[in-house]
Protein backbone atom coordinates (compact mmCIF):
# COMPACT_ATOMS: atom_id res chain seq x y z
CA UNK A 1 0.00 0.00 0.00
CA UNK A 2 1.29 3.42 -1.14
CA UNK A 3 0.21 7.15 -1.48
CA UNK A 4 -3.46 8.49 -0.44
CA UNK A 5 -4.35 4.98 0.12
CA UNK A 6 -1.87 4.34 2.56
CA UNK A 7 -2.19 7.86 4.12
CA UNK A 8 -5.56 7.72 4.64
CA UNK A 9 -5.55 4.24 5.83
CA UNK A 10 -2.87 5.25 8.70
CA UNK A 11 -5.19 8.77 9.73
CA UNK A 12 -8.61 6.68 9.98
CA UNK A 13 -6.31 4.18 11.97
CA UNK A 14 -4.30 6.68 14.05
CA UNK A 15 -7.84 8.27 15.17
CA UNK A 16 -8.94 5.18 16.59
CA UNK A 17 -6.10 4.76 18.38
CA UNK A 18 -5.91 8.37 19.58
CA UNK A 19 -9.36 8.09 21.43
CA UNK A 20 -8.57 4.83 23.36
CA UNK A 21 -6.47 5.19 26.19
CA UNK A 22 -3.25 2.37 26.32
CA UNK A 23 -4.10 0.08 28.21
CA UNK A 24 -2.07 -3.31 29.55
CA UNK A 25 -3.40 -5.22 26.48
CA UNK A 26 -1.81 -2.60 24.19
CA UNK A 27 1.57 -1.55 26.32
CA UNK A 28 4.54 -2.89 25.00
CA UNK A 29 8.10 -2.58 25.59
CA UNK A 30 11.68 -2.22 23.75
CA UNK A 31 14.74 -2.63 25.12
CA UNK A 32 16.54 0.29 24.90
CA UNK A 33 19.68 -1.16 22.62
CA UNK A 34 17.30 -1.94 20.31
CA UNK A 35 15.27 1.85 19.50
CA UNK A 36 18.43 2.94 19.72
CA UNK A 37 20.09 1.13 16.94
CA UNK A 38 17.78 -1.26 14.61
CA UNK A 39 17.52 -4.44 12.78
CA UNK A 40 18.10 -4.29 8.76
CA UNK A 41 15.01 -3.21 6.81
CA UNK A 42 15.71 -5.43 3.92
CA UNK A 43 17.64 -8.74 3.12
CA UNK A 44 21.34 -7.55 3.41
CA UNK A 45 22.07 -10.68 1.56
CA UNK A 46 25.74 -11.01 4.45
CA UNK A 47 25.67 -12.57 7.85
CA UNK A 48 26.94 -9.13 9.52
CA UNK A 49 25.35 -5.75 9.90
CA UNK A 50 25.78 -2.95 11.88
CA UNK A 51 24.34 0.43 12.58
CA UNK A 52 25.64 3.08 14.58
CA UNK A 53 23.44 5.94 17.11
CA UNK A 54 25.90 8.27 18.25
CA UNK A 55 28.46 6.56 21.15
CA UNK A 56 26.42 3.33 20.60
CA UNK A 57 26.69 1.08 18.24
CA UNK A 58 24.67 -2.56 17.34
CA UNK A 59 26.25 -5.64 15.52
CA UNK A 60 24.32 -8.59 14.57
CA UNK A 61 25.79 -11.68 13.63
CA UNK A 62 23.79 -14.35 11.87
CA UNK A 63 24.52 -18.04 11.54
CA UNK A 64 25.74 -17.77 8.15
CA UNK A 65 23.19 -21.42 7.58
CA UNK A 66 19.97 -19.19 8.74
CA UNK A 67 20.62 -15.73 7.47
CA UNK A 68 20.19 -12.22 9.37
CA UNK A 69 16.65 -11.09 10.60
CA UNK A 70 15.06 -8.33 8.51
CA UNK A 71 11.68 -6.37 7.69
CA UNK A 72 8.52 -6.35 10.29
CA UNK A 73 8.30 -9.56 11.36
CA UNK A 74 11.42 -9.67 13.56
CA UNK A 75 10.35 -6.02 14.71
CA UNK A 76 7.30 -7.86 16.03
CA UNK A 77 8.62 -10.68 17.51
CA UNK A 78 10.92 -8.55 19.65
CA UNK A 79 8.39 -6.04 20.93
CA UNK A 80 6.31 -9.17 21.75
CA UNK A 81 9.37 -10.61 23.23
CA UNK A 82 10.49 -7.87 25.21
CA UNK A 83 6.97 -6.70 26.75
CA UNK A 84 6.61 -10.47 27.97
CA UNK A 85 10.23 -10.64 29.41
CA UNK A 86 9.17 -7.31 31.00
CA UNK A 87 5.67 -8.23 32.23
CA UNK A 88 6.40 -12.28 33.22
CA UNK A 89 9.92 -11.46 34.89
CA UNK A 90 10.98 -14.44 33.39
CA UNK A 91 13.70 -15.49 30.46
CA UNK A 92 11.44 -18.12 29.32
CA UNK A 93 8.92 -17.73 27.53
CA UNK A 94 6.05 -19.93 25.76
CA UNK A 95 5.30 -19.53 22.04
CA UNK A 96 1.99 -21.38 21.90
CA UNK A 97 1.35 -25.22 21.36
CA UNK A 98 0.41 -24.41 17.30
CA UNK A 99 2.14 -22.15 15.06
CA UNK A 100 -1.51 -20.32 14.17
CA UNK A 101 -1.53 -19.86 18.28
CA UNK A 102 1.65 -18.02 18.12
CA UNK A 103 0.99 -16.03 15.35
CA UNK A 104 -2.05 -14.81 17.32
CA UNK A 105 -0.08 -13.62 19.86
CA UNK A 106 1.50 -11.68 17.92
CA UNK A 107 -1.46 -10.05 16.01
CA UNK A 108 -0.37 -11.66 12.32
CA UNK A 109 -2.37 -13.25 9.82
CA UNK A 110 -3.17 -17.27 10.10
CA UNK A 111 -2.45 -17.44 6.34
CA UNK A 112 0.30 -19.71 4.31
CA UNK A 113 2.51 -16.27 4.12
CA UNK A 114 2.54 -14.99 7.25
CA UNK A 115 3.44 -18.88 8.69
CA UNK A 116 6.42 -18.83 6.09
CA UNK A 117 7.46 -15.12 7.30
CA UNK A 118 7.13 -16.26 10.83
CA UNK A 119 8.93 -19.68 10.82
CA UNK A 120 11.90 -17.78 8.67
CA UNK A 121 12.58 -15.20 10.78
CA UNK A 122 11.97 -16.49 14.41
CA UNK A 123 14.62 -18.78 13.14
CA UNK A 124 16.56 -15.89 11.93
CA UNK A 125 16.23 -13.58 14.67
CA UNK A 126 16.57 -16.62 17.77
CA UNK A 127 20.11 -17.76 16.22
CA UNK A 128 21.19 -14.16 15.91
CA UNK A 129 23.76 -13.05 18.86
CA UNK A 130 24.15 -8.89 19.20
CA UNK A 131 27.14 -7.27 20.06
CA UNK A 132 27.01 -3.61 21.40
CA UNK A 133 29.37 -1.63 21.86
CA UNK A 134 29.77 2.34 23.48
CA UNK A 135 32.49 4.80 22.59
CA UNK A 136 33.08 8.30 24.34
CA UNK A 137 35.75 10.18 25.20
CA UNK A 138 38.54 7.42 25.52
CA UNK A 139 35.76 5.35 27.50
CA UNK A 140 34.73 1.58 25.58
CA UNK A 141 32.49 -0.48 26.85
CA UNK A 142 31.35 -3.97 24.75
CA UNK A 143 28.22 -6.46 25.32
CA UNK A 144 28.17 -9.81 23.63
CA UNK A 145 24.51 -11.09 23.69
CA UNK A 146 22.80 -14.44 21.82
CA UNK A 147 18.97 -13.36 21.74
CA UNK A 148 18.60 -17.29 23.09
CA UNK A 149 20.13 -19.47 24.79
CA UNK A 150 17.17 -21.87 23.50
CA UNK A 151 14.53 -22.44 20.91
CA UNK A 152 12.61 -25.13 20.16
CA UNK A 153 9.68 -24.57 17.72
CA UNK A 154 7.55 -28.17 17.81
CA UNK A 155 5.17 -26.48 15.21
CA UNK A 156 3.94 -28.61 12.18
CA UNK A 157 4.68 -26.12 9.02
CA UNK A 158 2.28 -28.03 6.95
CA UNK A 159 -0.44 -28.03 9.72
CA UNK A 160 -0.31 -24.79 11.10
CA UNK A 161 -3.15 -24.74 13.45
CA UNK A 162 -2.50 -28.19 15.10
CA UNK A 163 -1.58 -28.15 18.76
CA UNK A 164 1.34 -30.16 19.39
CA UNK A 165 1.43 -32.41 22.43
CA UNK A 166 4.89 -29.65 23.96
CA UNK A 167 4.37 -25.70 23.93
CA UNK A 168 7.40 -24.42 22.02
CA UNK A 169 9.84 -22.31 23.70
CA UNK A 170 12.13 -19.68 23.85
CA UNK A 171 14.93 -19.25 26.54
CA UNK A 172 16.11 -15.71 26.44
CA UNK A 173 20.09 -15.42 27.75
CA UNK A 174 21.17 -14.01 30.72
CA UNK A 175 22.46 -10.78 28.65
CA UNK A 176 19.68 -9.95 26.64
CA UNK A 177 17.27 -10.83 28.64
CA UNK A 178 18.90 -8.05 31.82
CA UNK A 179 19.37 -5.85 28.97
CA UNK A 180 15.57 -6.05 28.00
CA UNK A 181 14.08 -5.70 31.05
CA UNK A 182 16.68 -2.88 32.83
CA UNK A 183 15.73 -0.43 30.60
CA UNK A 184 12.97 -0.52 28.62
CA UNK A 185 11.35 2.06 26.30
CA UNK A 186 7.35 1.66 26.74
CA UNK A 187 5.28 1.76 23.27
CA UNK A 188 2.27 1.28 21.83
CA UNK A 189 1.86 -2.11 20.24
CA UNK A 190 -1.40 -0.78 18.33
CA UNK A 191 0.78 1.66 16.81
CA UNK A 192 3.60 -1.21 15.56
CA UNK A 193 0.99 -2.86 13.83
CA UNK A 194 -0.40 0.25 12.22
CA UNK A 195 3.35 0.84 10.95
CA UNK A 196 3.81 -2.51 10.27
CA UNK A 197 4.05 -2.09 6.27
CA UNK A 198 7.53 0.21 7.14
CA UNK A 199 9.78 -1.44 8.95
CA UNK A 200 11.35 2.54 9.00
CA UNK A 201 8.06 3.56 10.24
CA UNK A 202 8.11 0.93 13.23
CA UNK A 203 11.71 2.36 14.12
CA UNK A 204 11.10 6.22 13.99
CA UNK A 205 8.22 5.69 15.90
CA UNK A 206 9.75 3.92 18.74
CA UNK A 207 12.49 5.75 18.56
CA UNK A 208 10.76 9.33 18.76
CA UNK A 209 9.17 7.71 22.10
CA UNK A 210 12.63 7.03 23.48
CA UNK A 211 14.14 10.12 22.24
CA UNK A 212 11.68 12.13 24.00
CA UNK A 213 11.25 10.43 27.08
CA UNK A 214 15.86 11.22 27.11
CA UNK A 215 15.24 14.05 27.13
CA UNK A 216 12.15 14.59 29.85
CA UNK A 217 14.33 12.67 32.19
CA UNK A 218 17.66 14.45 31.82
CA UNK A 219 15.95 17.60 31.76
CA UNK A 220 17.28 18.95 28.42
CA UNK A 221 14.37 21.44 26.86
CA UNK A 222 15.76 20.21 22.99
CA UNK A 223 17.69 18.68 21.19
CA UNK A 224 19.50 19.13 17.35
CA UNK A 225 20.05 15.71 15.73
CA UNK A 226 22.06 16.12 12.71
CA UNK A 227 21.04 14.18 9.54
CA UNK A 228 24.24 12.53 9.14
CA UNK A 229 23.80 10.86 12.40
CA UNK A 230 19.90 9.74 11.60
CA UNK A 231 21.43 8.71 8.34
CA UNK A 232 24.35 5.94 10.45
CA UNK A 233 20.94 5.01 12.78
CA UNK A 234 18.24 4.42 10.45
CA UNK A 235 19.75 4.64 6.58
CA UNK A 236 22.39 1.86 6.01
CA UNK A 237 21.14 0.92 2.93
CA UNK A 238 21.23 4.36 1.55
CA UNK A 239 24.88 5.01 -0.40
CA UNK A 240 27.46 7.63 1.70
CA UNK A 241 27.20 10.57 -1.05
CA UNK A 242 24.99 13.70 -1.19
CA UNK A 243 22.27 11.85 -2.78
CA UNK A 244 22.59 8.98 -0.94
CA UNK A 245 21.61 11.88 2.44
CA UNK A 246 18.87 13.14 0.84
CA UNK A 247 16.95 10.56 -0.21
CA UNK A 248 17.06 9.06 3.34
CA UNK A 249 16.31 12.59 4.34
CA UNK A 250 13.12 12.51 2.05
CA UNK A 251 12.05 8.55 3.19
CA UNK A 252 13.00 9.33 6.65
CA UNK A 253 10.71 12.51 7.04
CA UNK A 254 7.87 10.56 5.22
CA UNK A 255 7.75 7.82 7.73
CA UNK A 256 8.11 10.45 10.39
CA UNK A 257 5.36 12.27 9.76
CA UNK A 258 3.36 8.20 9.37
CA UNK A 259 4.68 7.68 13.09
CA UNK A 260 3.91 11.34 14.18
CA UNK A 261 0.29 10.75 13.55
CA UNK A 262 0.13 8.40 16.58
CA UNK A 263 2.05 10.60 18.57
CA UNK A 264 0.76 13.92 18.05
CA UNK A 265 1.81 15.68 20.92
CA UNK A 266 5.65 15.11 20.03
CA UNK A 267 7.27 18.55 19.06
CA UNK A 268 9.60 17.65 16.25
CA UNK A 269 10.90 20.12 13.28
CA UNK A 270 12.71 19.19 10.07
CA UNK A 271 15.59 21.92 9.89
CA UNK A 272 17.98 22.06 7.43
CA UNK A 273 20.99 20.71 9.52
CA UNK A 274 18.85 18.08 11.64
CA UNK A 275 15.89 17.40 13.03
CA UNK A 276 14.22 19.43 15.60
CA UNK A 277 13.12 17.81 19.06
CA UNK A 278 11.81 19.12 21.70
CA UNK A 279 11.00 17.73 25.31
CA UNK A 280 7.17 17.16 24.28
CA UNK A 281 4.74 15.38 26.59
CA UNK A 282 4.92 11.78 27.40
CA UNK A 283 2.67 9.42 25.48
CA UNK A 284 2.80 6.44 27.31
CA UNK A 285 3.54 7.52 30.92
CA UNK A 286 4.45 4.03 32.10
CA UNK A 287 8.01 3.64 31.94
CA UNK A 288 8.14 -0.14 33.43
CA UNK A 289 10.94 0.74 35.68
CA UNK A 290 13.02 2.38 32.49
CA UNK A 291 16.35 4.07 33.44
CA UNK A 292 18.97 5.28 31.25
CA UNK A 293 21.53 2.73 30.93
CA UNK A 294 24.65 3.00 28.19
CA UNK A 295 24.45 -0.53 27.25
Amino acid sequence: MTGPSRVGKLIALASEINDIEINAGSLAFMGQALVQTTLPHSDPGVPFFERTSGAVSLSIIANPRIGLPFGTVPRLLLAWICTEAVKTKSPLLGLGKSQNEFLRKLGMRTDGRDCQRLRAQSMKLFSSILSITYQSQGRFGLKNMPIADEAFMLWDPHRPDDRMLWESSLKLSAEFFRNVTESPVPIDMRVLHALSKSPLAMDVYSWLVYRIFLLRVTNRPSVLIPWQALKLQFGADYGNTPRGLLDFKKRFLQRLKEALLFYPEANVTAQETGLFVVASRLRIRHTGGAKLSPL
